[in-house]
């Protein structure tokens, strides 16, 4: 608490300072919209689906469904995460025998080798990515005009 008001009050009234010097035109999107026009020209590689035109209606749809999907992706994925690191931890503590060791430490070992397997194939994922991004980048410009 800061001046008796709370932390969550005190990030909603920044929200709202922000939203007003975007309205009245204190602060710009251009940047935002520059880098946007960018994602939006490279669609990289990935599925052919990516590089597919988007009209102001799919758009429209697809900025809809992004914004209430992408919280239950989030925990989605994370939970996944979290799943495969236990069931890695769990396994190395078996193979390594040592039946009284933190846990934590073979859960950091997980971690670093799904980190490390994620580095090296992420020339298989990595364009999937980039054709996503550029995907709603392009929604993104098409329902905003």
């Amino acid at each position: 608490m800061w001046f008796g008001i709370k932390r969550t009050h005190w990030i909603l009234m920044t929200l709202v300072v922000l939203f007003l010097a975007f309205y009245f035109g204190l602060l710009s999107w251009s940047r935002l919209g520059d880098a946007l026009e960018t994602l939006a020209a490279n669609p990289g590689g990935g599925a052919k689906m990516f590089a597919a035109k988007v009209d102001r209606a799919d758009a429209i749809f697809m900025i809809f469904m992004l914004l209430f999907l992408t919280p239950l992706a989030i925990v989605a994925v994370g939970g996944l995460i979290v799943f495969v690191t236990a069931a890695l931890a769990g396994m190395f503590q078996n193979f390594a025998g040592a039946k009284g060791a933190p846990f934590w430490v073979f859960s950091g070992f997980a971690y670093l080798v799904l980190v490390v397997v994620g580095f090296f194939t992420r020339g298989y994922w990595m364009p999937h990515v980039q054709g996503a991004v550029s995907l709603i980048a392009r929604a993104l410009l098409a329902a905003s005009r």
